[in-house]
Order: structure tokens, then sequence, then C-alpha cells
């Protein structure tokens, strides 16, 4: 069953989802400074790895490869096999082993120009080419008894891989199977870890979720640093994680067009089969998810490429504005999903972001005014969630009115980092109106910050807000001071992934983090 997972996930893989995969199969197999090089300085060179004294050098290619694919490819192949260039991991001085990687098969006449390849090669005494085709690869990944796969032999990956097919699959779900990632030892993460991750995501991504194909990438990066792991081995899992997001999240992007932005476009594209009527209840959801992503997306992307960052914020300030939905939460289970949003568009389009936050200010004391039950809190179902939504219109619906909120929190902590005096006031003294206390949950600078279920967590029900922000940076906030910003990632230079764990968690957020964006 695991080689069918992998045949399938073979018959799909991109080419750049098949880059942690590829890594995780070279560290399986005792190569050693293993390294991604794709990029615009990658020199024919998707990776670099060492083995028995050994430079190897990779270029890895999705599909078939027939004559047309093979012609196309010359180019790179010449680079792959004499280029000395690459990134820091690459040792010229070593003998060279070119390879190419491909998910697909060599087709029609590319087996002969191969062999005409290397022939010619070896006339020149150049290095020759080696060819990884899909048998290669799927014996690496499951088929033989040392593979990567071989360790997952507790049914969980093929469960979840079933509930996918089954369109029974939710973001808990995800959450739950990631879970089992906090206790693989640093190689086991790195190798086993990376490739369930990958299998998993590209049947969500075949599933038309692409929403959880990033969510596992941002769960994965919680679970780099949920152990008591050597800093360098988290950092490599981190990264892993980080590129398996940002892979979907690209992948979602590019569905991003101008269809999303019309006044019913989100709602045509919420309905499918699966979800009839209930696609009325799941609008605002998939509103608020696609502007969390967007914004992690954009976030990541900003240092390298500000100019993708800057179009993800210009999109989203139009989505903002045409969709309702991105400012109606249906609980506090999605709280943080406009801090993303919101500190990308702070520094770029300010008043979208305070739209953001104005208009979700008033959905939620809306939620609390006269008899109305309120928001669900972060750890409770969907179910719970559309009850307190909708419920108080139904006699025979009875809950008790809920008077904390995380959202509330969080708009008041987002408006003063942004530094919006006026508005932060405008939110607190609507808070105060509606009597919705504030609560965060606190979290010490350990494992326990990566863990929903740690006994070191405590919330804290209205933590110090001054009713007007004060001094020069409008920062001085008790609360703030008090959350600490001083915690390991934000020194790692690795705010990012207190935000990504933020995400997979959902009932937490880092000040010290956010504060590093702007």
């Amino acid at each position: 069953m695991l080689d069918d997972a992998v045949d399938a996930f073979l018959d799909f893989v991109t080419e750049r989802a098949l880059d942690e995969p590829l890594l995780a199969m070279l560290r399986a197999e005792g190569f050693t400074h293993v390294h991604l090089t794709h990029g615009s300085q990658e020199f024919g060179k998707d990776a670099v790895a060492r083995r028995d004294g050994e430079q190897w050098v990779f270029q890895s290619k999705a599909g078939n490869i027939g004559q047309p694919q093979w012609r196309a490819l010359l180019g790179q192949l010449e680079e792959l096999r004499l280029s000395d260039y690459a990134g820091p991991e690459f040792d010229p001085e070593l003998k060279r082993r070119p390879v190419l990687v491909t998910t697909g098969r060599m087709v029609g006449n590319a087996p002969l120009l191969a062999a005409e390849y290397n022939r010619r090669a070896r006339t020149r005494g150049e290095p020759e080419l080696e060819i990884w085709a899909r048998d290669r690869l799927l014996s690496g990944l499951s088929s033989n008894p040392d593979a990567v796969l071989r360790g997952s032999i507790d049914g969980a990956l093929l469960t979840t891989l079933g509930a996918i097919d089954r369109n029974d699959i939710s973001m808990d779900d995800i959450e739950i199977f990631a879970r089992r990632w906090d206790s693989f030892p640093a190689e086991q993460l790195v190798g086993l870890g990376v490739v369930e991750a990958s299998l998993v995501a590209e049947r969500l991504a075949r599933a038309n979720r692409l929403d959880l194909a990033c969510h596992l990438g941002l769960c994965f990066v919680r679970a780099a640093w949920a152990n008591d792991r050597t800093e360098d081995a988290a950092l490599l899992a981190a990264d892993a994680g980080g590129s398996l997001f940002e892979t979907f999240a690209r992948q979602l992007w590019s569905e991003c067009d101008y269809r999303l932005l019309s006044k019913r476009g989100m709602i045509g594209f919420a309905i499918s089969a699966s979800e009839g009527f209930s696609a009325w209840a799941t609008y605002s959801v998939r509103c608020i998810r696609l502007t969390e992503l967007l914004g992690l997306l954009g976030l990541r992307v900003a240092g390298r490429e500000p100019e993708l960052a800057d179009e993800i914020a210009a999109y989203l300030a139009r989505f903002i504005s045409a969709q309702p939905g991105t400012t109606h939460p249906v609980g506090d289970r999605f709280a943080v999903s406009l801090i993303p949003a919101a500190i990308l568009l702070g520094p770029r389009k300010p008043a979208a972001a305070k739209r953001l936050l104005t208009k979700t200010t008033v959905w939620l004391c809306d939620r609390y005014e006269r008899d109305r039950f309120g928001l669900s809190a972060s750890n409770l179902t969907p179910r719970a969630e559309i009850d307190r939504v909708f419920g108080d219109m139904f006699e025979h619906v009875h809950i008790k009115k809920r008077q904390a909120s995380q959202l509330a929190a969080i708009l008041l902590d987002v408006a003063a980092l942004l530094r919006y005096r006026k508005l932060y006031g405008d939110i607190w003294n609507d808070l105060e109106a509606v009597r919705l206390s504030t609560m965060v949950l606190r979290c010490r600078d350990d494992a326990d910050q990566y863990s929903l279920t740690a006994a070191g967590n405590r919330w804290e029900i209205n933590p110090n807000y001054p009713e007007e922000l004060c001094g020069r940076k409008g920062l001085t906030i008790g609360h703030h001071r008090e959350a600490g910003d001083d915690r390991q990632l934000v020194r790692l230079g690795r705010p990012w992934d207190l935000l990504a764990t933020s995400s997979a968690l959902r009932d937490r957020h880092f000040i010290g983090a956010l504060r590093e964006f702007l």
C-alpha cells in the first residue's frame, strides 16, 4: 500500500514539490552535505550532496522525458556536469557525479540520445550522466527494506491518505496527524517526516484542498521546534516545512485572480458538490483562511521577493474590500487568521489594514450585543462555532453567553503594533461597550510554546490593555512587555516560524515575532 501511495505521488508531484522528498531520500541513503540549490544561481543544479568522497549534483524534472524534453534539457545538463558554480556545500575539487532525476521514465528516443551523450562525455574525459527515473525513486522512497517510508508502519499515514480520498479531512485532523512528528528523532524527521508530509500535502492538493496542504507545512514547522533537537537539526526541519508551505501557497496564489474579487465570486468558489447547502456557512471561513495563507506567503517572501509581497498585499486589499466574509470570523479559532494579512498590509496598504480591523471589530461586538451568544473558543468544533453564530435565531438552541474573546485581544494587539492610535482607542471603547473581556494564552520560551496540550501554558483574562496608546511609538502596553519579545526564534531570526506555529495551533500569538515584520 505504501508503494501505491508513493506511485500515485510520483504521478502528480511537481518539480518543486519533489525537492524535499529527494533531499530526505538522499539523507536516508547516507549522503552528507545535502543542500537545495535551486534558484537563480543554481547553474543546472537543483541539489548537491556528497558520498564516498564524491560530489553528487542533481537536476530534477517531473514527468516522462522524450526526445523534445531531452533536447530542451541539454543546456542545464552541461552546467550540471561541468560548471564549478553552486552553493556553499559544493566542492569543485571532488570527483563529480551528475544525476538527472525524473518522476517519469525515459521514453521514445531519449534513452538512445542519453547513451550517445555519455559516449561523447567519455571520449572527452568528462563526467557521465546518471539517470534516476521513476523506479529508482520508488525504490528509494518505499520499495526496499532501507527505504525512507519503511518507518511508517503504524498506519497513520495510510489512514490520513484514505480520509483525504473520502473527502473526510479537516484542519483539526491535519494538526492531530502532525503531532506524530514531535517525537521523531532529528534524522527521522528530515527523512520519514518530510516524505510523509509531502505525500499527504500532494494528495490534499489533488483533492482541491490547497489550504490544508499549506496547513500541513505550517504544522511541520511547528513540529521542527517541538522537541529537544539540536538547533541545526531543528533549522533543517523547519526549512523543509517552510519550503513545503511555500510550494503549495504559491499554487494557491496562482489561482487568485479577478474572479474572486467579484461580489459573488467567492460564494460561487465555496460551493462544491460535497458542500451543497452548507456553503453558506463555509463562505466566511474560506475567505478568512485565504487571507491568512496569502498573508503568510507574503511575509515569508518579503525579504527576498519584495515585489511579490507587494503584489500579494495589493490583491489582499482588493479582496478584503470585495468580500465581507474576510471580516466575519465564526469563532476564536480564526482569530489568528487576522494577523498575517494585517501585518503584511500595515506598511504597504494601511487603509486596507484599518478596514480589516474596523470591520472585524464591528462584527465581533455585534456577536456580543443583547442576547447573542458570542463566539466559540479556539478549541471547539465547527458545530459549536455555527451554534454560537447563528443559534440565537432559534428558540431550541440554549447556550451560555461567553464573555471573553481571543479575537478581541488580537484586534487590540495588531492595532497597537501598527500604531493606529485612534483605531486602537475605538476598538477598546467598543469592547468595553459590550463588556467583552480579552484573553491571551501565556507561553514560556520553551517546548510548551509549540504544544497544544502543554501544562505550562495558561490563559490570562483581561491582561493590561490601556484605554489609549501612550508614548512616541504607541507601543507602551503592559501586556506586550509581559508577553516577552526575547524568544529563541526571534533571536535566531526566525519570526516567521512563530507565525507558522500560531497558525498551526490557532490559540496563541507572539508579540515579539510580529514586531519583527514592521
